[in-house]
């Protein structure tokens, strides 16, 4: 049935109210990003509002619409905006591409049609957003095999087969061959081999020897990746592998983002390649591929982008016998483990990187802890009527409050998390978590939430633990949470890495200092960047005041398993319950009547 006039007309009047909508947030952007005014005069420029590199729109899509219209024109489209311009040779040409394009084109992919405005200048170049340069180590071979070649090593993958180590992670699939390479851990166990390389392989090495890389590799980890799948960027753990890891890729091609202090690389790997890491590359340089459907590469007419299909990857590594003696100590594992917490110094890192910093950033702290987590609110709703419970480590007292059934007391280091629970009306002391001032069994549960994980050797996360089992009744039940190594940042689970604010002024700090020494420690640890997986036990990480002033908080993440086997090293306990719950290992404790020997 066709639309009366007055419909039509409204029809229209809608979409003009649309378009200028569009324009004008189009307008504040472009004068935001680049100080570039729109005008409503007819000019030789033209800004396409959404359609950019960002957007997804390629540069070729772009020039066959515009080929139509006129003969000659620049077209620019920065890297990492949503918008792109367009410089015609004349206001004539100009406005005959505005008057076709706006609000009437919709190209493929898009949700709506594109919107242009005219600009009294534009960008005179495409942005470049890394350098041009490759990382020191880092060598590139095209068309390292044939597409012959190539077609028989795809062939030869049954992702459902049993012949190989092979997982389902959650971004991607994986087989490994050799020896199997433990996520969590980011490690081998070279004393556990599984089924060796495939011999349909074997020609590889003969190409490995004449480029001379002359290793018998003896690890191969295959990863597949659907478009839009990526891998967290980090540095292959110094102690596992030798220096150089080869690594080939096959079926599409794929940006591999590569980052050492403030420099940035994008290194484009096309189908067929082989990418060697070696020394600086290998040891120093952050490597990884951003999650998305399409890359931003540079061509002989400028950027544009380029979708990604099916990537599988093939690395070879050699597996290390021993331990690394690499020049880049900052990033070695090896040489971290040198730097061994000890109780001597254990007391003053604490002192100064948790009880010092908890006292500056109290009031900051407090404002930012209101929510309760879901299974500890269960814990405590589970307890019976008449309850006495203490929170160590009860920070502003969040979990004191509510539930008049349950007799709540709470402790803590800090005096002024102690001062705020006092304003709030709880009943609260200040004292050390190692030396609890309350009598043997005199409380019938206990909580721990974010604690433990401030202390900085086993023995007196050990220790803490102990103490508060000593205080709780035969039978009385306590519930831990400790941060685990294990959370991704990509995940959903983890509250910290997912949703930790990422700054300019944080930035500054992580990348000012990878690592931090500590003079009167004796030791030197390494700093956590925010928003990135943990690749190190025992860290600092940063804290950011609204005054925009940085500190530095100790840490011990712990691996799958670690709790609950320093639980079970404890006298008189019984674990009734691990768990993991949004990025942190957490354990449920009981008393028991006797000491179990």
């Amino acid at each position: 049935m066709p639309l009366s006039d007055e419909t039509s007309v409204a029809i229209e009047a809608r979409k003009d109210r649309k378009s200028v909508r569009k324009q004008k947030r189009a307008h504040h952007r472009l004068l935001r990003d680049m100080n570039i005014k729109c005008t409503e005069q007819p000019t030789q420029h033209l800004m396409i509002c959404n359609g950019g590199l960002v957007t997804g729109i390629k540069r070729e899509t772009l020039q066959c619409v515009l080929d139509a219209l006129i003969s000659k024109y620049t077209l620019i489209m920065p890297a990492g905006k949503s918008y792109c311009f367009v410089t015609c040779n004349s206001r004539e040409d100009a406005t005959c591409v505005y008057n076709y394009i706006h609000g009437r084109i919709k190209l493929p992919g898009q949700n709506g049609p594109l919107y242009v405005c005219y600009t009294e200048t534009v960008s005179t170049t495409d942005y470049v957003t890394s350098d041009s340069t490759f990382p020191p180590g880092l060598t590139l071979i095209e068309n390292f095999i044939t597409e012959e070649q190539e077609e028989t090593l795809l062939g030869t993958l049954n992702w459902d087969e049993c012949e190989s180590v092979s997982s389902q992670l959650k971004h991607r699939q994986v087989k490994h061959f050799g020896y199997e390479f433990e996520y969590g851990t980011n490690m081998v166990d070279p004393d556990k081999p599984i089924p060796p390389i495939p011999q349909d392989y074997k020609f590889l090495q003969t190409l490995f020897d004449k480029h001379g890389h002359k290793y018998t590799y003896d690890q191969l980890t295959i990863n597949k990746y659907l478009s839009g799948q990526g891998i967290p960027s980090h540095i292959d753990t110094h102690s596992v592998f030798e220096d150089t890891i080869l690594s080939l890729s096959l079926g599409s091609a794929c940006v591999m983002n590569f980052r050492k202090d403030d420099r940035k690389i994008d290194v484009l790997l096309p189908a067929r390649s082989l990418l060697i890491m070696t020394e600086e590359a290998r040891y120093a340089w952050m490597h990884g591929i951003s999650p998305r459907h399409s890359d931003i590469i540079k061509t002989e007419n400028g950027t544009t982008t380029r979708e990604r299909g099916t990537r599988v990857s093939f690395t070879f590594r050699k597996v290390r016998r021993g331990e690394c003696c690499c020049d880049f100590k900052d990033y070695c594992d090896t040489a971290k483990r040198d730097t061994f917490i000890d109780a001597k110094v254990a007391s003053g890192l604490e002192n100064s990187y948790v009880h010092k910093v908890y006292e500056e950033i109290s009031n900051h702290f407090s404002e930012t802890r209101h929510k309760r987590w879901p299974n500890v609110t269960k814990f405590l709703e589970s307890l019976e009527e008449g309850t006495l419970l203490l929170d160590v480590g009860c920070g502003n007292g969040k979990y004191l409050c509510g539930d008049q059934n349950v007799y709540k007391m709470g402790c803590d280091h800090s005096s002024g998390l102690m001062d705020i629970c006092r304003k709030r009306g709880f009943e609260v002391l200040q004292c050390d978590c190692l030396y609890l001032p309350y009598r043997d069994d005199s409380v019938d549960a206990a909580i721990s939430i974010a604690v433990i994980h401030h202390l900085s050797t086993q023995e007196r996360r050990q220790r803490a633990i102990s103490e508060m089992i000593r205080v709780l009744r035969p039978r009385g039940t306590c519930l831990i949470y400790v941060w685990a190594m294990e959370q991704r940042k990509d995940s959903s689970d983890s509250f910290y890495l997912k949703h930790g604010k990422r700054s300019k002024e944080t930035e500054k700090v992580d990348r000012s200092a990878i690592n931090q020494r500590i003079s009167e420690c004796h030791l030197t640890l390494p700093i956590h960047e925010n928003r990135t997986n943990f690749a190190h036990s025992d860290m600092l990480v940063p804290w950011k005041k609204k005054s925009g002033e940085c500190f530095l908080r100790y840490y011990h993440v712990f691996r799958e398993g670690e709790l609950a086997k320093l639980c079970m090293e404890i006298p008189a306990v019984s674990i009734k319950k691990v768990y993991y719950d949004q990025g942190n290992w957490c354990v449920i404790l009981e008393k028991c009547t006797e000491i179990v020997e």
